[in-house]
């Protein structure tokens, strides 16, 4: 097994600063996964929540990209080598968006838009799902409509805008989550209409969703027993809160063979926390490569 150490990197959204991404990730803020003080982060919708001025979207399983004006960007400062084509009508402004090729299809996604050299073919499946510009003036509903402008002036088939709605009460949300589940969707975003670009977490920005998951740091293995025996019994890791735990449910017998390397980024799904505050039956989704 090999024990390459990868960064642990955070999701970023840069602010309104007119300064290019690699001129921050010069000055320190981008590197190795420091947290610039732009960002935005979404909290967890909790029952009872008042839904007044929230519109909804579908939460989108893809990358989170950045485009500053003349390059896209990871959400933590990484060039993203994209075809010329693909981000040639993009105006000269930022743009936050996600790079979606539709449901159940992340692993598609990452591996396209974290290629260094771009497969023209394979970025033929993925769209750029615009919702929001940073530097627009006025609150998010001004902003929703600038992104549909510059959709229609636009005008190409992969760029467009990620769908809001409002939505009246708790019983339509939770009936929305239920279909997009069913669906096969991620889940659902919540976001304030009347809410100015601030940086930060807040409860202008909720997300949705039946499971929750999170990332850790692979930081050990250890090995299998009975019919997994020569193989991964388990992931040891570590979550953002410094919690450590094994995560074995989940993966698959050739993940069991080939385990992500020590340093790498794991996606999980638990179910709450124990009194300790362990994730509660915590599973692997997946390896996490956008760094």
């Amino acid at each position: 097994m090999k024990r390459t150490m990868i960064a642990t990197c955070v999701f970023l959204t840069f602010a309104s600063c007119p300064i290019a991404a690699e001129n921050l990730i010069a000055q320190g803020n981008l590197y190795n996964g420091e947290v610039y003080q732009g960002i935005v982060l979404a909290k967890s919708y909790q029952l009872g929540m008042a839904l007044d001025d929230y519109w909804v979207s579908e939460k989108l399983d893809g990358i989170r990209a950045i485009w500053d004006g003349s390059q896209l960007y990871t959400k933590n400062g990484n060039i993203i080598q994209a075809p010329r084509w693909f981000t040639s009508g993009l105006p000269n402004m930022r743009i936050e968006g996600e790079l979606w090729a539709g449901r159940g299809n992340f692993n598609l996604v990452q591996t396209t838009v974290l290629d260094k050299e771009p497969d023209e073919e394979a970025w033929q499946h993925i769209d750029f799902m615009l919702f929001d510009l940073p530097q627009a003036a006025g609150d998010y509903r001004k902003r929703y409509y600038d992104i549909l402008h510059w959709v229609r002036n636009i005008d190409q088939d992969h760029i467009k805008e990620v769908l809001h709605s409002p939505i009246n009460s708790e019983t339509e949300l939770l009936k929305m989550l239920d279909n997009m589940d069913e669906n096969a969707g991620e889940g659902l975003m919540l976001r304030k209409s009347t809410g100015l670009y601030n940086a930060g977490r807040s409860d202008e920005l909720l997300k949705v969703k039946k499971h929750h998951d999170a990332e850790a740091k692979i930081i050990g293995y250890k090995p299998g027993e009975g019919k997994y025996s020569g193989m991964l019994g388990s992931l040891h890791v570590v979550n953002s809160d410094g919690k450590t735990f094994y995560v074995g449910t989940g993966l698959n017998d050739e993940q069991r063979r080939n385990p992500p390397q020590i340093g790498a980024t794991i996606t999980y799904r638990y179910n709450g926390f124990t009194h300790s505050g362990i994730p509660r039956f915590a599973r692997f989704l997946r390896e996490r490569l956008d760094e």
